[in-house]
């Protein structure tokens, strides 16, 4: 494999590839072979027909078209580390020259990583978020606790005394002081947690407007496939499906993918700021903070932490460790951060 040219217009790498044509005479015999599966000719069995008469009814030109699709999947690895780029999207193929007992010469366009430059993060604003329980929240918690017991035991909810007795009964606290006491705490916690995914969010966006550069297209629509996937996930938990949500918000996916472009624009733009910042603040991780972080995924998917190991992949490790250090990253904006009530 030769790159003849390589060129670089904004996020965008051009490449001219020449590979030798032994190396795609194989995969032309496999392109035949899996078009021959599809094709049905009376008297024979699938994948069964002579290859001079399977010719016929081929479109030789789509068996090519794959072909250089398989030959291109084979050797692009080895086109990104020669060529020295770090793509974000797909590659675009097209053949160059095609002649029989020559090299075969195709061009290779792909978005990459755009180069980025990043405004003041240590001197952001946040707000301020004030975490407070209210006796009213507990008291409405109670009352739901209540009401759903009431239910259960198909009783008035009206009937039922709010004493150390019902503690007993709806929870392992021996009094309703003590009752009172866990809600409150739980109710604490979880305000505490939406205050701080609030600022997390908060920083991230403002992150995303001190970034400078442009963001490759193929970079967006990845990110919205990201986002897409994870609505689908969360969908098929609520036991719905992606066809039944659109029909019930109207919309086609084409229309939802687009509104989705602007939140996508952001997340990428907060992650590529991310990495600069890791990067130029020297940013590491604790081999014994991997641990921790493999061992609470494990235990979530009922596993222990070798045997989750033992089942994933060294990029989905590495999904991780960057996930790990954009976190760590973003501790650092939020406490460089400046914070108003």
């Amino acid at each position: 494999m030769k790159i003849l040219k390589q060129e670089k217009k904004g996020n965008q790498v051009a490449l001219e590839v020449e590979e030798e044509r032994s190396k795609l005479e194989p995969k032309i015999e496999k392109a035949y072979q899996e078009a021959s599966r599809e094709i049905k000719i009376p008297g024979f069995r699938p994948g069964k027909v002579p290859a001079d008469m399977m010719k016929k009814y081929i479109n030789e030109e789509a068996v090519i078209d794959r072909a250089i699709q398989l030959l291109i999947s084979d050797i692009y690895p080895e086109i990104v580390d020669s060529a020295k780029i770090k793509p974000v999207d797909y590659p675009n193929v097209e053949i160059i020259k095609l002649e029989k007992n020559t090299p075969v010469v195709f061009s290779v366009k792909v978005d990459v990583y755009p180069e980025i430059k990043v405004g003041n993060y240590k001197k952001i604003t946040l707000k301020d978020r004030i975490v407070e329980v209210k006796d009213e929240d507990v008291d409405n918690t109670i009352d739901f606790i209540k009401k759903g017991y009431a239910k259960q035991q198909n009783i008035p909810d009206k009937e039922i005394v709010l004493n150390d007795d019902f503690a007993k009964i709806v929870s392992r606290m021996n009094t309703m002081q003590e009752l009172k006491a866990m809600i409150r705490t739980n109710i604490e916690e979880e305000k505490k947690r939406d205050a701080d995914t609030a600022k997390r969010d908060e920083a991230t966006k403002k992150l995303s407007d001190l970034v400078e550069g442009d963001i490759p297209g193929g970079m967006v629509e990845r990110e919205i496939d990201s986002i897409m996937n994870d609505l689908e996930v969360s969908l098929n938990r609520n036991r719905m499906t992606m066809s039944s949500y659109l029909s019930a918000v109207k919309k086609d996916q084409d229309k939802l993918r687009e509104e989705m472009k602007p939140s996508a624009e952001v997340r990428i733009k907060a992650k590529l700021a991310l990495e600069v910042i890791a990067e130029k603040e020297g940013l590491t991780l604790e081999a014994q903070d991997l641990e921790k972080e493999i061992e609470a995924i494990a235990q979530h998917y009922g596993k222990t932490a070798e045997e989750y190991r033992s089942e994933i992949s060294s990029d989905v490790l590495d999904s991780i460790r960057d996930y790990m250090l954009k976190e760590k990253a973003i501790d650092f904006v939020i406490s460089k951060a400046k914070v108003e009530v």
